[in-house]
């Protein structure tokens, strides 16, 4: 029998898959491994290869940088979503907030899946990783503007 979150999941795809089919979203889904954390380790260290991206299952995770947390991801949120684009090292630490269920997906696997795929599918997939990046800039935008006016007294 499928998992809850993997229920949860096929109902509310992830931003990364929207507007797949479902039958996309879900052959998708089938490709991540199941990974379980518990609260206070470590998922991803800042300066590793990345191999891989992460989907929250269940649970929570924080994204660290220099001891400060970033961001808090839940359900339905990748960690590490340019995998495909990128050979960077990680820019954060991820750590686990709670008791977490992820797939973690490989970029070998990824590539393989979009391979045997119409074109538009990863066409789709492209435009949804810049959606994405594109909302993080803007949740940026507004910690930097708000930190500096507290910083001015604003």
């Amino acid at each position: 029998m499928m998992p809850l979150y993997m229920r949860n999941l096929l109902k509310e795809p992830p931003h990364l898959l929207k507007n797949f089919h479902y039958e996309d979203v879900l052959s998708f889904l089938e490709l991540g491994s199941e990974e379980r954390f518990l609260r206070g380790e470590t998922i991803v260290n800042e300066h590793d290869r990345v191999q891989t991206a992460y989907l929250v299952g269940e649970g929570k995770v924080g994204v660290w940088k220099d001891e400060i947390q970033l961001a808090i991801l839940d359900e339905g949120s990748f960690i590490g979503e340019t995998f495909l684009f990128s050979k960077q090292n990680r820019m954060a630490k991820v750590v686990c907030e709670e008791n977490a269920i992820l797939l973690s997906f490989q970029r070998y696997d990824v590539l393989n899946y979009f391979r045997r795929r119409p074109e538009k599918l990863f066409n789709i997939f492209t435009k949804n990783i810049i959606e994405i990046q594109q909302k993080k800039i803007e949740n940026m935008n507004v910690q930097l503007l708000n930190l500096k006016k507290r910083l001015l007294g604003n």
